[in-house]
């Protein structure tokens, strides 16, 4: 159907695919578009044990699974098995090479080849899965086992059925085509879907199972932990703020653009391990509000309206930001909120400051960091044996920087004062050679006459005269000096 384009809106055209839930979730493929990256996710639970597992190993013949097998997999086939009725049949066709390069909007040529070590790269992927999915009745069901999806049959060769294939078909494999059939899907914006680089798609396809949650539930935001964002694309992990931020940052933008994000946030946390992670917080933008209204409209309609008007307003956070760091390091909100109004703020910055060091340093001292946080605020623990403050590291850094540059201005005083030395050898060296033996004799007189008394003394004592020409030619030299630096220095005669 169409709306009417009204002010403060825009329509956007929905392309609506329907995608299984249950094997979707959990990566299959490499994002970049170079190297290899391990793709396994595995989850414990409190007694340790095993409680899902999830491995993907690629055939070293065609490589692993990368960015364009992805795109193979989640705009080819995946359209084609939504395109098919229930229950979904075993063969289906994609299509000839030509026009899968067509629909993905790539040039043929080379490309051809491209397809098919991509489509040999998906159907030689073999899963290793320990998983709990739901049924669409909402039975919940157990896949453990190993498996991969589908075969591939190229245009010319021959079909189960005996038939020649007029063009490229894959063949369901029985686990897979057990899960597909059974599982709960959900909608997702194909057009959006294509639009979208390979990272950003994944994200898309990831984070929608809780954007929508949210829209359904009325939360004023989606949840999405880092750690399992990085597991399930799958990325690189990174364990410093500002590698994590560049990465994801480049991952939101086209969605913020798009208007499907309209603002993230963040929370520093850990994860099992102890290991640095973060919750990233995402506020549904118009176009996920338009997403959720169309999807939950019978009949799904072709065209959608997306009220740009719509204020994607800062979510109001209630806690000081001493709160939130408490709170960061595992204090509830409710305890950050009695320690931050009894206890002064340069006291409860002393006791994190030393926890984060204590966690760096002897980790093993520390069970339970939120507990250890909260007691040292309140009995104002001692600081650790070999701690040193941040404020004392940075007066000692300030300090030996100061030395450092004292003695770097030292050196720079010495090697200036000793150029200068030299240039003014040089410069008497020259004049010297310069004089005439008449004018020599002139200044050696002026050099002698002004000399002091124990000077000439020497110079006419005869226990000297093998000095004397070595006494005089310094008198010279420092006469000839101090002439320059009076600026009375005779010219030379020609």
């Amino acid at each position: 159907m169409e709306t009417e384009d009204k002010a403060g809106t825009e329509l956007l055209p929905l392309n609506t695919i329907r995608v299984e839930t249950a094997l979707s979730r959990y990566p299959v493929h490499r994002l970049a578009r170079k190297g290899n990256i391990k793709i396994e996710v595995s989850e414990h639970n409190a007694r340790k044990e095993t409680a899902l597992q999830w491995k993907v190993s690629y055939n070293s013949e065609y490589g692993q699974p990368g960015p364009l097998a992805y795109k193979i997999d989640t705009l080819i086939i995946n359209r084609r098995i939504e395109e098919t009725s229930r229950p979904i049949p075993r063969m289906i066709r994609l299509g000839s090479l030509h026009e899968i390069c067509r629909e993905l909007e790539i040039s043929e040529g080379k490309n051809i080849v491209s397809i098919k070590n991509a489509l040999h790269q998906n159907a030689s992927a073999y899963i290793t899965a320990k998983i709990l999915y739901r049924l669409a009745d909402g039975t919940e069901r157990t896949l453990e086992a190993g498996f991969t999806r589908y075969s591939v049959v190229l245009t010319g060769e021959k079909l189960p059925d005996g038939r020649k294939a007029d063009g490229v078909y894959i063949i369901l494999n029985d686990t897979f085509i057990q899960v597909i059939n059974g599982a709960i899907t959900r909608p997702l914006d194909y057009d959006y879907l294509k639009s979208l680089p390979p990272a950003p798609q994944r994200f898309y396809e990831l984070i929608s199972y809780q954007m929508y949650a949210a829209l359904k539930y009325d939360r004023p935001r989606a949840r999405l932990v880092y750690s399992e964002f990085c597991a399930h694309a799958p990325q690189t992990r990174h364990t410093n703020w500002e590698h994590v931020r560049s990465q994801m940052s480049k991952v939101h933008r086209l969605h913020l653009q798009s208007g499907y994000i309209g603002k993230v946030d963040s929370q520093q946390t850990t994860d099992s391990d102890g290991q640095p992670d973060w919750i990233m917080l995402y506020q549904p933008g118009p176009k996920a509000r338009a997403e959720y209204r169309a999807f939950t409209k019978r009949g799904l309609p072709t065209v959608v309206e997306i009220d740009m008007s719509e204020p994607c307003l800062p979510l109001a956070d209630p806690h000081t930001e001493l709160e939130r760091e408490l709170i960061e390091r595992g204090v509830t909100s409710a305890a950050a909120v009695e320690l931050s109004r009894n206890h002064p703020e340069e006291k409860i910055r002393a006791q994190i400051e030393r926890l984060d060091w204590l966690k760096e340093k002897k980790p093993e001292k520390i069970d339970d960091p939120a507990a250890y946080l909260v007691g040292a605020i309140k009995s104002d623990y001692a600081a650790p044996k070999g701690f040193i403050s941040k404020a004392e590291r940075q007066r000692r850094a300030e300090a030996k920087q100061a030395r450092e540059r004292q003695a770097g201005e030292e050196r720079r005083r010495q090697q200036q004062q000793a150029a200068r030395e030299r240039a003014e050898e040089e410069a008497v060296a020259a004049y010297l050679k310069a004089l005439t033996p008449d004018a020599l004799a002139r200044l050696e007189a002026e050099a002698i006459a002004q000399a002091s008394e124990d000077t000439r003394k020497n110079l006419n004592d005869p226990s000297m005269k093998s000095f004397r020409k070595s006494l005089t030619s310094m008198l010279v030299k420092e006469h000839i000096t101090r002439l320059m630096a009076e600026g009375t220095l005779p010219a030379l005669e020609h």
